[in-house]
C-alpha cells in the first residue's frame, strides 16, 4: 500500500519517520505550506515528495491525517474534492471520531481515527517516544485492521473505543497529560508563596510527583493514595484552606476540586464518614468564602 501523510506537525513527521523505518512505503506528505511540507518530508525521508493536498489521492492509497483537530474536516473536504474514492484514511486526532472525515466516507473511503496516547512536542521526541505506547482506535472495518496494522507495527497496544465514546477517551487523557501539567504548575505556585522559586520548586517536587505516579500506575491510584485526606488528618487541612485564601483563584479552585476526589478515593480506602465530613466542612467553608466575594 502507498501511504501519504497530511500535515506537517510534530505528529505527522514522527509518525511518517516510524513507519518508514520500519519499511512501510510512506510516498508522499502534503501540507497547505510548500516549504513546510518539504521540511517534513526530508525529516521522514528522503524518498517521501512533498505534495499538494489535490495530488495525494493520485499517489496513494492510505492516508493518514495529521493536522489540528478543527482542520480534519477541511483535509477530508478537500481530498474528497481533488478525487478520493477508495482506500483508507486515518485522522489522529483523539477528540474526534470518524464522522470527522465524513466528506471522505461519503465518497466511498473507509475512515477511522488512530489516535496516539502520548504527549508529542517535537519530531525528534515523538521518534523517541511514540513506539510502544497505546493507541485510540475506532472506525470502518478496513479502517480499523489498518489501524491495528499500524499500532502493531509501532509496536505499540490499541485500545479500541466505540466512536460515540471518543470524548471520554480523550478527556481521559487530557486529565492524565495535560491536568497533571496544571497539577504541578499549581504546586509550583504554592511553593513560590513559601519563598521557593520556580526552578527549585521543579527540581524538588520532581522525586514526589514520579514517585506518585509509578505508584498509581503500579498499584492503582487508590491503593497509592497518601497525604492528609487520606488519613483525615483535617488539622492540615484547615491549615491548607486557611493558605488557600493568599493564592490565586485558579490554583485555589483546583486544589478544592482536587480535594473533593480525593475524598472520593479516600472514602474508598475506608476512611470514616466522620473523618469524611470534618474535611468536608472545611472545603465547603472555603468554598463559600470564594463564593461571598465573588460580584
Amino acid at each position: 500500500m502507498a501511504i501519504a501523510i497530511v500535515g506537517a506537525g510534530a505528529v505527522a513527521q514522527a509518525l511518517g519517520r516510524l513507519l518508514l523505518s520500519r519499511r512501510q512505503d510512506v510516498v508522499a506528505l502534503a501540507s497547505r505550506s510548500r516549504a513546510h511540507a518539504e521540511q517534513a518530508a526530508a525529516f521522514i525521508g528522503p524518498s517521501v515528495r512533498p505534495v499538494a493536498c489535490p495530488d495525494v489521492p493520485g499517489v496513494a492509497t492510505h492516508v493518514l491525517i495529521a493536522v489540528a483537530d478543527e482542520a480534519v474536516t477541511p483535509v477530508a473536504d478537500a481530498l474528497a474534492a481533488a478525487g478520493m474514492r477508495t482506500g483508507v484514511a486515518l485522522h489522529t486526532c483523539g477528540a474526534k471520531g470518524p464522522a470527522a472525515l465524513a466528506p471522505l466516507a461519503r465518497a466511498g473511503v473507509e475512515c477511522g481515527v488512530l489516535h496516539p496516547l502520548q504527549t508529542v512536542t517535537t519530531p525528534e521526541q515523538g521518534t523517541r517516544s511514540l513506539p510502544g505506547v497505546s493507541f485510540g482506535i475506532c472506525g470502518d472495518p478496513m479502517a480499523l485492521a489498518w489501524a491495528e496494522e499500524l499500532v502493531a507495527i509501532l509496536s505499540g497496544r490499541p485500545l479500541r473505543v466505540e466512536a460515540d465514546r471518543m470524548s471520554f477517551y480523550h478527556a481521559g487523557a487530557v486529565m492524565a497529560g495535560n491536568a497533571s501539567i496544571a497539577v504541578l504548575d499549581a504546586a509550583v505556585a504554592l511553593m513560590a508563596h513559601a519563598g521557593i522559586e520556580p526552578g527549585t520548586a521543579l527540581a524538588a517536587l520532581g522525586p514526589l510527583a514520579r514517585t506518585s505516579v509509578d505508584n498509581a500506575l503500579g498499584g492503582g491510584p487508590v491503593a497509592a493514595l497518601t497525604g492528609p485526606i487520606a488519613r483525615g488528618d483535617a488539622a492540615t487541612v484547615a491549615a491548607h484552606m486557611n493558605a488557600m485564601r493568599e493564592v490565586p483563584g485558579s490554583v485555589k479552585d483546583l486544589y478544592q476540586a482536587a480535594s473533593r476526589h480525593l475524598m472520593g478515593m479516600a472514602r474508598q480506602r475506608g476512611l470514616s464518614e466522620a473523618k469524611l465530613d470534618a474535611i468536608e466542612a472545611l472545603v465547603s467553608r472555603l468554598e463559600s468564602e470564594v463564593s461571598a466575594f465573588e460580584p
